[in-house]
């Protein structure tokens, strides 16, 4: 009798650790590359009272996100949001910004270049409400007004 109750507490006490190990082997076999992870980068430029911040938040997918704000010498300044894309070394994204307490859009596009952006130009369209690239493919890049990463702001 005394024997089988041993027995009995060794088969509760393997399967019991068995169990606990099945449940660790589901958590280690977890695709944690499908967790987002956010890496977060902050560029600046300011110089003869004219400053742009970028805060650039990226994740594991193709979306960028993150704020951006401007303000010029002797112009109104303006500060928004931005959703896009990056495609080999260019990110593309749609700029949503208040100036002046008027709400607008406006495409932007940023040249990454080692720990440097330099921001896009080209023509220009309106298309739902938003101002747009006419061509892409035409953007000059200009390295007057350079963004250089920083730290973030708190």
């Amino acid at each position: 009798m005394k024997s089988r109750l041993i027995l009995l507490a060794l088969v509760a006490i393997a399967a019991t650790g068995c169990k606990k190990e099945a449940t660790r082997e589901k958590i280690e076999d977890k695709d944690i590359s499908m967790v987002p992870t956010v890496q977060e980068d902050c560029y600046a430029y300011k110089k003869d009272g004219n400053t742009i911040y970028m805060r650039l938040k990226k994740d594991n997918t193709t979306t960028v996100k993150g704020d951006l704000e401007y303000a010029f010498s002797e112009k109104d300044a303006n500060k928004g949001t931005f959703v896009g894309t990056v495609k080999g070394d260019t990110l593309i994204a749609m700029y949503t910004f208040t100036s002046e307490g008027v709400e607008s859009k406006r495409e932007v596009a940023f040249l990454i270049k080692d720990k440097t952006l330099i921001e896009g130009y080209g023509e220009v369209e309106e298309h739902d409400s938003a101002v747009a690239f006419k061509n892409r493919s035409k953007l000059v890049f200009n390295s007057n007004m350079p963004l250089t990463k920083v730290d973030c702001k708190k």
